[in-house]
C-alpha cells in the first residue's frame, strides 16, 4: 500500500494540532550507555510501567545518534510517551556531528547494529518479539541489510528516506565517491561541514542489494519518505519485494529528504514521527 500525506497545510487543523502534541517533549530517562567498546549511545525508557517494548534507531551517514535537528532524540521522547523505550547508537568512525573525516563502513554500520541487538537483548533483557528498528537515510540502508540477514530478529522495521535496490551502484553517485574510489580518498564540501571518505567505504557496498535482502524478512514494514527526497523513490519495489505483513509505505507531499526538519515553518518533521510512533505501537 501506498500512502500520501499532504502538505500540512492541508491537513485539518485537529490533526495537525494531534500530531505536534505527539511529538511534544515525553517525561523519559536519557542514559548515556556503552553498547561495546567504543560503541556508545544513548538508553531512553518511558516512566512508570514498562512492558518491554524497544525500538532500536540507526542514524543516517556522517550524522550521530540524536539525527539531523535533533529529529531522532524527538522520535525517542514520542516513543517514550507511548510507552515504547528505545536505543539511539552513534556508529564508530561516523556517529558524531562535529567529525569530518568518516572511517566507518557498511559492514562496520552492520556489526554495530548486530551489537546493539546483543546489548538490548542481553543487558537490557528485551526480548526479540518486542523489538522494532528505525532507520534514517544510510541508516535505513543498513536496517535492511541486518532485516535480511538476521530475519527473526525484529518484529517490525521503519526506514525513512531509504536507498533501495543495488546499493553499489547508488553510493557511487554520491558527492565524491568516484574521486575516493580513484585516489583512495576524498575529501568535499557535503553543505553542511566538509567530509573525508575513503575507498574502503564505497567498496563495502558491493555486492548489497537492498531488495534482496527485505525478501528474507517476514515482519513488517513501513517505508516513509519526502516527496522531495533527493534519493529515489523506490519504496513501491522495496513493498513489492518484502514479504511480510503488515507492509506500508508513506509519501509525505512537500517534504525533503530529512523532512525539512531545520525550517520552523513546516510540520513534515512532526508528521514523519507521528507516522512512526503510531505505527510501532500498533506494530510491536
Amino acid at each position: 500500500m501506498h500512502t500520501l500525506i499532504a502538505p500540512a497545510r492541508l491537513l485539518p487543523a485537529f490533526l495537525l494540532a494531534a500530531s505536534l502534541a505527539l511529538c511534544g517533549s515525553a517525561r523519559a530517562s536519557d542514559t548515556p550507555v556503552v553498547v561495546k567498546g567504543d560503541l556508545k549511545g544513548s538508553w531512553m525508557v518511558p516512566d512508570g510501567a514498562w512492558d518491554g517494548r524497544t525500538a532500536l534507531l540507526l542514524h543516517g551517514f556522517a550524522d550521530d545518534m540524536d539525527g539531523a535537528g535533533d529529529l531522532y532524540k524527538r522520535l525517542a521522547e514520542s516513543l517514550a510517551k507511548s510507552g515504547v523505550a528505545s536505543l539511539r547508537i552513534n556508529f564508530r568512525g561516523e556517529g558524531d556531528r562535529k567529525r569530518t573525516v568518516i572511517e566507518s563502513t557498511f559492514l562496520t554500520r552492520i556489526e554495530d547494529t548486530e551489537s546493539a541487538y546483543a546489548y538490548l537483548t542481553a543487558k537490557a533483557g528485551v526480548r526479540a518479539g518486542h523489538l522494532a528498528c528505525v532507520g534514517w537515510s544510510l541508516g535505513s540502508a543498513t536496517e535492511l541489510e541486518v532485516l535480511g540477514r538476521h530475519p527473526a530478529w525484529f518484529r517490525t522495521g521503519v526506514v525513512w528516506s531509504s536507498p533501495t535496490g543495488d546499493m553499489g551502484k547508488f553510493i557511487m553517485t554520491m558527492r565524491g565517491a568516484e574521486a575516493a574510489v580513484r585516489d583512495g580518498v576524498s575529501t568535499y564540501d557535503a553543505g553542511w561541514k566538509k567530509i573525508t571518505t575513503y575507498r574502503a567505504f564505497y567498496e563495502s557496498f558491493k555486492g548489497i542489494d537492498l531488495n534482496r535482502s527485505i525478501a528474507k524478512y517476514p515482519g513488517a514494514l513501513l517505508a516513509v519518505r519526502g516527496s522531495l527526497d533527493f534519493v529515489p523513490n523506490g519504496d513501491p519495489d522495496l513493498m513489492k519485494a518484502a514479504p511480510g505483513e503488515p507492509r506500508e509505505a508513506v509519501l509525505i507531499g512537500g517534504a525533503d529528504h530529512i523532512f525539512n526538519v531545520l525550517d520552523p515553518a513546516t510540520s513534515h518533521a512532526d508528521r514523519a514521527v507521528a507516522v512512526t510512533v503510531d505505527w510501532i505501537a500498533r506494530a510491536l
